[in-house]
């Protein structure tokens, strides 16, 4: 590997940067094409560099985040590798303000160590996939799909919106094994192929405002509540609780309750206003790592 930039592991208001907690900061991080390893100290993916599926090594290495790759690269592929980075791990996002938020918390106050940073995907469309993946299966079924999708369409890399159109029906069902979602996934594919639909508009650095994100989110097929409050999340729109059949009962147990609803658990993460969903989300995983 090639080390080829570093930038530093610090938030605008010179907040730490978990590097373990970042990349175990939900489970689509683990999905192809990420490289799978119980390493909580780098992290390695295959990207499309200049149209080539390349390896990519992420590690902290003091204060700082090295990122490294198996081939030699161009200044100029250097420069859009350290942005694809840096936007993966927010690092332009000021976390300041949740953590001041947070700290009083005794839920929460482990958190201001750096944790929060919810690894992004290099492009929003390969987090939407992925989101529709996880919908109504089990995780076995999100891997399969998403892997089917890297490793027959990507040749390795996540595959572009192109590539995804212009697979066939019967790739979606018979390979991909993909159900209801394959429909789904290729008109997905063709609004963002054709200039139809642009995702990337949805990051909040954009200009749209979270209930327009939400609105335009849930028109589009296969998106549903659930979906779309997880793609909020991974925009970085940390206002809405992600409830599905994992989230409430992992809560309730943490709570040490039989039951609730829904709006009992908004009314506890109310407090944290446009940080309520991401509040809720660390909670629940607090105990993935040590």
């Amino acid at each position: 590997m090639r080390r080829v930039a570093a930038v530093a592991l610090r938030g605008p208001s010179d907040e730490p940067v978990n590097f373990a907690r970042t990349i175990r900061s939900h489970g689509c991080t683990s999905l192809p094409p990420a490289i799978e390893g119980a390493d909580v100290h780098r992290y390695r993916f295959r990207l499309r560099v200049d149209d080539t599926p390349r390896t990519v090594q992420l590690e902290p290495l003091d204060n700082q985040l090295a990122i490294s790759v198996d081939v030699a690269l161009s200044a100029a592929a250097r420069r859009r590798l350290t942005h694809t980075v840096r936007e993966m791990f927010r690092l332009d996002e000021d976390f300041g303000p949740f953590y001041h938020a947070i700290r009083d918390d005794p839920d929460l106050a482990w958190a201001c160590d750096g944790a929060g940073r919810l690894m992004a995907s290099p492009t929003v469309f390969e987090d939407v996939v992925k989101t529709v993946c996880t919908t109504n299966c089990a995780w076995s079924g999100t891997v399969r799909m998403v892997g089917a999708l890297v490793d027959h369409l990507g040749r390795g890399a996540f595959p572009t919106p192109q590539q995804m159109a212009q697979a066939p029906a019967d790739f979606y069902t018979n390979v991909a094994r993909a159900g209801y979602r394959g429909p789904y996934l290729r008109s997905l594919a063709s609004d963002v192929a054709d200039g139809t639909l642009d995702l990337e508009a949805f990051r909040p650095s954009r200009g749209m405002s979270d209930e327009e994100a939400e609105e335009r989110l849930l028109k589009i097929n296969g998106v549903g509540p659930y979906a779309c409050a997880h793609i909020m999340l991974l925009l970085g729109r940390y206002g809405k609780l992600v409830f599905d059949s994992w989230t409430r009962p992992k809560y309730l147990r943490i709570a040490g309750k039989r039951r609730l609803s829904d709006r009992s658990i908004e009314r506890r993460f109310k407090r944290y206003g446009r940080f309520a969903g991401l509040a809720f989300w660390l909670v629940l995983t607090r105990d993935w790592l040590a």
